[in-house]
């Protein structure tokens, strides 16, 4: 193999994770050709941290956004800078995703894709693998459209798992390789998200261009913090997660009745929260549903 990669790294206030991410990328089996630390404009001594280790280490630049872009827009960004320099591959990497250090080049072997995303797993050794294996765009009476994710698909599989892939629809902004083809015809992933469905409409995008997307069940990657997407739509991120998944259906939807399944969605979930008399809760619906027509009024909603 002879194919130059490389990882784009997007923190944000991280710096008690970060440096075993960059351990574990810079102790790859197959090096990278380049490390590109995107950072959010950090508050927690990241922007030192990166310095040290950009002097230390060739490969590695540092850059800083210089106010916080989300996630969306860190990958933006990051991806953005990385068609400075000559690449075969790109490989996305999220600031709390610890590869093995044999993952990128199983996934480079295999090669059983366009876009190959490894297998995540918590610390506890459990399947964080939720990527979705079916996400529907055409049913309009489901209410949730990732129907089939690894994790569930694995959980019925008895036996060896190893020397296979498994097909997707979506892919996390967390241990993607991508491959150059892709970004030339793709673009960069949508900045105007912020955080959440950005990887999921880049995912849907290159599915659309006719590219293929894998997760490589041979390559592991941990994930240092564990998901909760409940805590996550009770916080200030419960806005976008909304928001998004809704402009994803205005978008994506194959049909006219999923294009308008976000209005019955905010309907029952403002019902819902007037049960419980969260208030607040129903602001929120009703802006990310009046928002996600162009993606708009996200500096109002930031942290």
């Amino acid at each position: 193999m002879n194919m130059k990669v490389i990882a784009v790294v997007v923190t944000f206030n991280r710096i008690k994770l970060l440096p075993k991410v960059l351990s574990a990328l810079k102790g790859q089996t197959y090096h990278l050709d380049k490390i590109l630390i995107i950072d959010n404009n950090s508050s927690d001594g990241t922007n030192d941290y990166c310095i040290n280790e950009m002097q230390v280490s060739e490969n590695i630049l540092y850059y800083n956004t210089g106010e916080n872009l989300g996630g969306a827009g860190g990958f933006h960004y990051g991806v953005e800078k990385a068609q400075e320099f000559e690449f075969d591959s790109l490989w996305l990497m999220d600031d709390d995703l610890v590869p093995e250090e044999n993952c990128l080049e199983i996934m480079l072997q295999n090669n059983l894709g366009d876009i190959v995303q490894p297998l995540r797993v918590n610390v506890d050794g459990s399947c964080a693998e939720i990527s979705p294996v079916i996400y529907d765009m055409a049913s309009p009476f489901v209410i949730n459209p990732k129907r089939l994710t690894v994790a569930s698909l694995l959980s019925h599989i008895k036996g060896d798992i190893s020397n296979s892939g498994v097909a997707l629809h979506g892919i996390p902004f967390e241990g993607p390789l991508i491959k150059k083809r892709v970004i030339d015809t793709v673009g960069l992933p949508n900045k105007d998200y912020f955080i959440f469905y950005d990887d999921l409409d880049f995912a849907i995008r290159a599915r659309k261009a006719g590219y293929s997307i894998f997760c490589d069940l041979d390559a592991k990657a941990t994930r240092l913090l564990k998901n909760d997407q409940q805590q996550d739509l009770n916080s200030w991120k419960g806005y976008f997660m909304l928001r998004n998944m809704f402009h994803i259906s205005w978008v994506h939807g194959e049909n006219i009745f999923v294009r308008y399944r976000p209005g019955v969605i905010t309907i029952a979930y403002i019902f819902v929260s007037l049960s419980k008399a969260n208030f607040r809760q129903i602001m929120i619906a009703a802006r990310a549903y009046f928002d996600s027509f162009r993606l708009s009024n996200t500096d109002k909603n930031k942290p």
